[in-house]
């Protein structure tokens, strides 16, 4: 017959529950913030996509504004109804052009803003997966050398990308420029 083999208790129990908490709570904050962080990164590629394309359309725009306007010049130029008749055509025609051009600036200026809004919590998110990385890899170590500093130190990095993570979703204004240029 064999023998189970004794397995030792941990002499700290309460080190081990504390390092499993922290282990839970931290892996569902970071699948939370990352699913966020996800769509964030998805809603700035689209707007890097209309950006891109309302600039396009706005010079296509200008080129198209710059020919009505050379036209119209031209026939002002010229005698006769038929060239008064194009000449008015062509004004028209700029006229229309201007106000285009005007609406596309404003929509690829928008979308610019918007990218740069999304940027903005991105990084909040960004430094919230790492700062969880962190806490998580210092509260592995923790439970292999039993250590509550380690632990405690592992707490801390949780609590700031706990922050981070908050400061995201709720849209709050906390956002370490230096750090985030250093990293950048």
């Amino acid at each position: 017959m064999t023998e189970t083999p004794e397995i030792p208790e941990t002499s700290n129990r309460k080190l081990n529950r504390a390092i499993a908490t922290t282990v839970v709570i931290l892996s569902v904050a970071m699948a939370l913030t990352k699913i966020k962080d996800d769509n964030i990164v998805q809603a700035m590629q689209a707007d890097t996509a209309a950006k891109i394309d309302y600039w396009g359309e706005y010079q296509a725009t200008r080129i198209k504004l710059h020919v009505e306007e050379v036209a119209a010049v031209q026939y002002g130029m010229a005698a006769g109804a038929p060239a008064r008749a194009a000449a008015q055509t062509s004004e028209a025609a700029t006229a229309k052009y201007q106000r285009e051009a005007g609406d596309l600036k404003t929509k690829a200026l928008a979308s610019a803003g918007d990218y740069d809004q999304q940027g903005y919590r991105d990084d909040q998110f960004d430094l919230s997966d790492g700062f969880a990385s962190i806490a998580l890899a210092v509260t592995a170590i923790s439970a292999l050398i039993e250590s509550w500093g380690l632990l405690c130190l592992g707490w801390g990095s949780a609590a700031l990308a706990l922050l981070f993570s908050v400061a995201g979703f709720a849209r709050l204004p906390i956002h370490p420029d230096a750090l985030i240029a250093f990293l950048t």
